[in-house]
């Protein structure tokens, strides 16, 4: 086995311990493998062809770099498996000289900030534990105090802050999806571990993202993984705030909190109204005025890069606009981040197969690995150490694609 030579294994060394990954320079090739959406048997499928790991899922890589560019979690039932097999190939591969970079998704986002609309009740069961039914039955009850708490401290209250019914707490709440709330908040076993991960990676001259940041970005790389990074403190420390003031459960759906926001914002406004309009000042002695600005904050958090369609964990534009519009502000982005190509995931290219634009200097390789929802194959695209680039797809196929592009220059 070709070992990595001292310099290249500290470079690999620091892009694991890193959390806003710069460039880093390796002697061997360079896998990247797109969305998996709990798919373990297609990704697992997809690593033995590219020989990184044999018949056990063990790593057999030696110097390989893979990446994976986001969205393990969501739709498919196996997330917990997927999560738990890139969390073990980890300490494998960089004990044999090489690397495993999780990039996160949108929906690794989504979930971190407590957005579980596609978290469906096949992998909520999944996290469920033998007192799953007492651990729903308490949250449930801890709703209903919290409710008349709220009654008592908010008399006349309209809408209501918290509305749910038993019958849409349960559907809000399926069967283990409290225990995978609490997973992935800040304090649990994937939460903790997924908050260190960033959203983009330069490994030599690619970029790797999830989306892929609009080719009119200025922001660095390093800027946008710590702006991500910002954004989830966020919202975690809002929600630990709400949790201390009594207004909400820590496992909370992104959509509850909100509308708790909401609530507080609307109470604060309304007794500043009824104060003018009896031409006197409003008394504001039991508010928590720090509280209700941070909550009006948070109720845009649709803006936020993580969550904005336009941002680069959603932008769909280098899948679907035309390479002339790209070519010159795609240039430019790439000049300005010093790299030479950007592999991204997040649309899934009809044909199946991993997808290069702009003369090599951009691939698409989400190729709907989760068969079940959208048909497609598992593959992963393969930088070899020599220059080469080829599709890896999980039934043994392969294609070479334009080999690497010339520096970027600015025009």
């Amino acid at each position: 086995m070709t070992r990595v030579p001292a310099a290249a294994t500290l470079a690999l060394a620091l892009l694991l311990a890193a959390p806003a990954p710069r460039a880093q320079t390796t002697a061997g090739r360079v896998v990247a493998v797109g969305d998996v959406h709990g798919s373990l048997d297609g990704f697992i499928a997809v690593l033995r062809a590219a020989g990184l790991v044999d018949g056990q899922a063990t790593w057999i890589g030696g110097d390989a770099v893979l990446v994976q560019t986001g969205d393990v979690t969501d739709r498919g039932a196996n997330v917990r498996g997927v999560l738990d097999l890139v969390r073990r190939l980890m300490p494998e591969a960089q004990a044999a000289g090489g690397a495993v970079v999780p990039l996160l998704g949108n929906h690794e986002a989504m979930n971190l900030l407590g957005e579980i609309r596609d978290v469906t009740p096949e992998i909520c069961a999944t996290f469920a534990g033998a007192n799953a039914d007492a651990v729903r039955d308490s949250a449930w009850k801890a709703y209903q105090d919290l409710v008349k708490k709220r009654a008592r401290d908010r008399k006349g209250e309209v809408p209501l802050g918290l509305v749910r019914s038993q019958d849409s707490f349960r559907s809000a709440y399926p069967r283990g999806c409290l225990e995978y709330l609490a997973a992935f908040g800040p304090d649990g076993e994937y939460g903790r571990w997924l908050r260190t991960r960033p959203i983009a990676a330069r490994i030599g001259r690619s970029v790797f993202m999830h989306a892929g940041a609009p080719p009119d970005t200025t922001a660095t790389l390093d800027a946008l993984n710590e702006q991500a990074r910002g954004e989830i403190a966020r919202m975690d420390r809002f929600v630990r705030r709400l949790e201390r003031a009594g207004l909400i459960e820590p496992w909370f759906r992104l959509e509850d909190v909100l509308a708790v926001a909401a609530a507080e914002v609307r109470w604060v406004n309304a007794i500043v109204t009824a104060a003018k309009a009896a031409g006197a000042s409003p008394d504001l002695s039991a508010v928590d005025v720090e509280l209700v600005k941070e909550a009006a904050g948070i109720l845009g958090v649709g803006d936020w890069m993580l969550l904005k369609g336009d941002g680069p964990l959603w932008y769909r534009g280098y899948a679907t606009a035309d390479e002339a519009v790209l070519d010159t502000p795609f240039t430019a982005l790439l000049a300005r981040w010093d790299a030479d190509r950007l592999v991204v995931g997040h649309t899934v290219n009809r044909d199946f197969r991993i997808r290069p634009r702009l003369a090599g200097r951009l691939f698409l390789i989400d190729t709907g690995m989760l068969t079940p929802v959208y048909k497609g194959t598992g593959s992963a695209i393969e930088f070899g150490a020599q220059g080469s680039v080829r599709a890896i797809y999980a039934g043994g196929r392969t294609d070479d694609l334009p080999p690497k592009p010339p520096v970027a220059v600015s025009r």
